[in-house]
């Protein structure tokens, strides 16, 4: 009995030591973030001036966003995070995962897809945690999407009738803008703005990270800063000016966010700022190393 219960403490000991210094997923932006106020602000990018993200037959590709939401949807509305060929929303009806408790919040990843005789909409849902920075992504390859929340990754079906991004959405004018934030006012929706802030967009023409083979839920490690490389055609960081109302594309190709109706750049949020513990300690910590 003596040498099981020194095995037991052995292992508790163990255990506790992992926990002291395992990494735990939390974040801090490193610079300006985009404030909205969840009313009509919002950030554009004008069709009609700059086409698609996505060029038409892209069959690869990566969309990912970090954001902090601060309310969640009302009944019957949503909450527009991005939206043009893909789109991230919050939503509070209808959600096809579990919520756990009141921290939780359902969101939304969506993609349009097409192919050589179908087109149509893949949507998956995810649980997020509500009052902290969360991030999202997108991910395309061989015909299958993937959807990244926080440290976990879901692997959909393969679909072979859809194997390209939509290069044209099947909708009304004004959803073919790509909005940030929200819908432009004169769409006939219910509320769709989005009340938080947005700390860095990118869209690649690739699918970035190691993808997990066996469809399903795997861990997965989201990145703490985005560059921009040859396979990036978009990236917002949001590290303008503080105040400005323009948005630079800091891939280099000129796809300038428009602020509208006093969206704006601002300093960040602190990460639990009331919370001393290991997690925020580590955050601040990780957040500096990237």
């Amino acid at each position: 009995m003596y040498i099981n219960f020194k095995c037991l403490l052995s292992v508790l000991s163990a255990v506790l030591l992992l926990s002291l210094i395992m990494p735990v997923f939390s974040f801090q932006p490193s610079g300006g973030v985009l404030v909205l106020d969840g009313e009509d602000d919002y950030a554009i990018l004008p069709f009609a001036e700059r086409g698609y993200i996505f060029p038409r037959n892209t069959d690869a590709f990566t969309a990912e966003v970090w954001f902090y939401p601060k309310t969640e949807p009302e009944p019957g509305t949503s909450n527009i995070i991005l939206s043009q060929q893909v789109r991230f929303s919050l939503k509070p009806d209808n959600c096809t995962v579990p919520i756990g408790g009141k921290d939780e919040v359902c969101s939304s990843g969506a993609a349009y897809l097409e192919g050589a005789a179908a087109h149509g909409i893949i949507v998956t849902d995810a649980a997020i945690k509500k009052d902290q920075w969360n991030y999202m992504a997108i991910i395309f390859k061989e015909s299958t999407t993937y959807l990244a929340y926080n440290d976990q990754i879901l692997r959909g079906k393969k679909w072979d009738i859809m194997n390209f991004v939509a290069g044209d959405l099947r909708l009304p004018e004004g959803f073919k803008n790509l909005c940030v934030g929200g819908y432009t006012e004169d769409l006939l929706l219910p509320k769709s703005y989005f009340h938080g802030e947005i700390d860095a967009i990118r869209f690649s023409n690739i699918a970035r990270y190691d993808l997990p083979v066996k469809v399903g839920t795997s861990p997965f490690e989201p990145p703490h800063h985005f560059v921009a490389d040859r396979h990036t055609l978009a990236l917002w960081d949001f590290n303008d000016t503080e105040g400005v109302d323009r948005f630079e594309d800091t891939s280099g190709n000129g796809h300038t966010l428009i602020g509208m109706n006093g969206a704006t750049t601002s300093a960040p949020l602190s990460v639990n700022p009331k919370d001393t513990s290991i997690t925020t300690t580590w955050g601040q910590v990780k957040s500096e190393a990237f």
